[in-house]
């Protein structure tokens, strides 16, 4: 038996110009959920990262941590399948039209202010809102990629770092939240719905532990937390 280790990047930079950057308190929480596998004594054998930035950066992050400890750290791969899904572009792309046509929808992005203090509770109850018809396939966006074509991606990439890894080994994955919860979809047989759902709740810098031989992908925890004691490092987006 193995073990994988499903990683969310830290906290990313919501509301800037560029949200695929580590704010500092996702540099913060990444470290240290390094601390927290050092002095656990983890050593990994593989680690394999996602194509954006936040993915890079929480890794390298935890790399620095176990190097200045003078532990070992593997070179990480990059794997395209661990991508996010197009979630923020079906929102972006969908908004007009959805607009005029649901009166429920045209108020939520109408209230949606970006000096509000809940900007963040208000961008996530729309974000749900639109990626749920999108899920449920009632949403005709042809040129991106499809819910069911992201989680058969991600199942690919599973099956690519499962079948390399070899027995008792450690694979660190450093992601984003829709992979981890496709992942947990995969592992529990979930629908759908579901497996969006749990997207929702994966906080950043969490890992969501997975037990993995031929034939077998199992869960062992999801959405652990015990690195972030601190209440402000406990964060969604």
């Amino acid at each position: 038996m193995s073990l994988l280790y499903f990683v969310r990047h830290g906290q990313a930079s919501f509301h800037a110009a560029d949200y695929d950057q580590l704010s500092p308190r996702g540099v913060e929480q990444s470290r240290e959920l390094a601390l927290h596998w050092a002095q656990q004594k983890l050593v990994f054998d593989c680690a394999y990262v996602g194509p954006r930035r936040r993915h890079q950066q929480t890794h390298d992050a935890v790399a620095e941590v176990y190097r200045e400890r003078g532990l070992h750290w593997p070179e990480p791969i990059q794997l395209p399948e661990l991508d996010e899904h197009c979630g923020q572009d079906v929102l972006t792309r969908s908004l007009p039209d959805l607009m005029q046509r649901d009166p429920v929808i045209r108020e939520m992005r109408q209230n949606l202010r970006r000096d509000s203090y809940t900007a963040q509770r208000d961008y996530l109850r729309l974000f749900q809102k639109v990626t749920r018809l999108w899920v449920r396939r009632e949403l005709d966006l042809p040129d991106l990629e499809a819910w069911h074509e992201f989680r058969d991606r991600i199942g690919r990439g599973l099956a690519k770092m499962t079948a390399v890894a070899g027995s008792q080994k450690r694979v660190a994955v450093f992601s984003s939240g829709g992979p981890v919860a496709a992942a947990m979809g995969l592992a529990m047989n979930l629908h759908d719905e579901k497996t969006l759902e749990l997207s929702w709740v994966v906080r950043n810098a969490s890992y969501t532990e997975f037990l993995f031989s031929p034939g077998r992908f199992s869960l062992v925890a999801f959405n652990a937390v015990p690195h972030l004691a601190s209440p402000h490092l406990l964060t969604f987006i």
